[in-house]
C-alpha cells in the first residue's frame, strides 16, 4: 500500500458511528467507513489507487506488489447495501 504523508482519522469514541476497517501499524485508523446522509462515506489515508508508476517515480519498490484489490474492497464496503 502506497503511503506518503497521509492522515489518520480521529474518532470521537462516544459519538462516532464509524467503523474502522484498517489501521496503521502504530494503531490509529487508516481507513474508516461512516454513515453520511442516506449513504456511507469511506475515508482512507494511504493510496490504494497507486499503480507501479507511483513507486517508480518515488524510487521505491513494493515487496508485496501492487494490489488494487484493497481499493476495490474499500469501494465495495462503501457501496454495500446501496444497490437495489
Amino acid at each position: 500500500m502506497y503511503f506518503q504523508d497521509g492522515p489518520y482519522v480521529r474518532l470521537d469514541e462516544e459519538a462516532a458511528s464509524a467503523t474502522v476497517i484498517a489501521t496503521y501499524g502504530n494503531a490509529p485508523p487508516a481507513a474508516v467507513l461512516a454513515p453520511y446522509g442516506e449513504g456511507r462515506v469511506a475515508v482512507v489515508g494511504p493510496h490504494p489507487e497507486a499503480d507501479a508508476g507511483w513507486y517508480a517515480d518515488a524510487g521505491l519498490t513494493n515487496p508485496d506488489g501492487v494490489r488494487f484489490d484493497l481499493g476495490h474492497d474499500l469501494v465495495e464496503a462503501a457501496m454495500a447495501g446501496a444497490r437495489s
